[in-house]
């Protein structure tokens, strides 16, 4: 009887355990909370650019901060807002078959900025990492700059 007893503690410790082993909730699965995400506030720590000045090549790695709100996501609609440093615009917004988010912003001034938010999080948080690119031409000087950083889910 002793023996039995033990076993189906046993059986119950097991399946707790297993039950515990993986996420809780939608909420703490990176991909499920992206996907739910109505809007984001990201914050961007450092940066790569890429500088080509008449031809010649510079790189420099910065840890400048910035930020920026993505408001209103609508996979639906594939429409977004960001609000930034530089002001708002309107976004086109799309998921990828790897579960990223998407967003392209088209700049007053013609440029293209990329966004992407990975359903990973950075490292010892609950933040998803983003990366952030751009390119900008005026006459003949070209940038290339990427951004990293981590984005708060905004429900």
């Amino acid at each position: 009887m002793r023996t039995r007893t033990l076993s189906r503690m046993a059986a119950l410790c097991a399946v707790l355990w297993l039950a515990s082993a993986g996420p809780s909730s939608s909420a703490e699965d990176p991909a499920a909370r992206l996907h739910q995400a109505r809007g984001l506030h990201c914050t961007f720590t450092s940066a790569i650019t890429v500088w080509v000045r008449n031809g010649h090549r510079t790189v420099d790695q910065t840890h400048d901060k910035s930020s920026a709100v993505y408001e209103n996501i609508n996979i639906d609609k594939g429409t977004a807002r960001v609000i930034g440093n530089a002001g708002a615009n309107d976004l086109v917004v799309w998921f990828d078959r790897s579960g990223s988010l998407w967003m392209l912003e088209r700049t007053p001034g013609g440029q293209e900025v990329v966004t992407t938010v990975v359903p990973m999080y950075a490292e010892d948080t609950n933040e998803l990492v983003v990366l952030e690119t751009r390119h900008t031409f005026t006459g003949p000087n070209v940038t290339g700059e990427t951004d990293y950083g981590t984005c708060k889910v905004w429900d």
